[in-house]
């Protein structure tokens, strides 16, 4: 048990605070403990590290329908890869991507995608589930 968690059962068992307020104060501490470790350097490494963390593609044919199972997991850190890979492509390199891109109905245009903004991307993903049940097949994408 630490100092202070030592110091505030003192003040109760000298009658200074009451039982009520000790408890308050302890889980104050324990926020504070907390709060220190959510963002200590290597918490913080980890969770920038994607420690943990993936995208999931699975696809499920029904039980009565001859299709193989597909399960894709792709690491949330090689998507920070990805961004990184992508900054440093030539301009004219990533218009051809992007004409590509729009060619399939994904207008999107890879000179948007910041290194800084990546996080709240992941952030974003993390949130985001995707469900389709079809007629042959279940299709679920989510990040765990």
């Amino acid at each position: 048990m630490n100092e202070e968690k030592m110091k505030i059962l003192n003040m109760i068992s000298e009658g200074k605070i009451t039982a009520e307020e000790g408890a308050r104060l302890m889980e104050a501490l324990d926020k504070k403990e907390e709060a220190k470790t959510e963002h200590s350097p290597a918490s913080v490494a980890e969770k920038k590290n994607g420690a943990g963390q993936y995208l999931y593609v699975d696809v499920t044919p029904k039980t009565d329908k001859n299709s193989e199972k597909v399960h894709v997991k792709v690491p949330m850190a090689l998507l920070r890869a990805g961004v990184n890979i992508v900054s440093l492509l030539p301009k004219d390199i990533q218009k051809t991507v992007d004409g590509a891109l729009d060619e399939k109905g994904l207008g999107f245009d890879l000179s948007s995608l910041k290194p800084e903004n990546i996080e709240q991307l992941i952030e974003a993903l993390g949130e985001m589930e995707v469900n389709v049940d079809a007629e042959d097949y279940t299709v679920r994408v989510f990040c765990a």
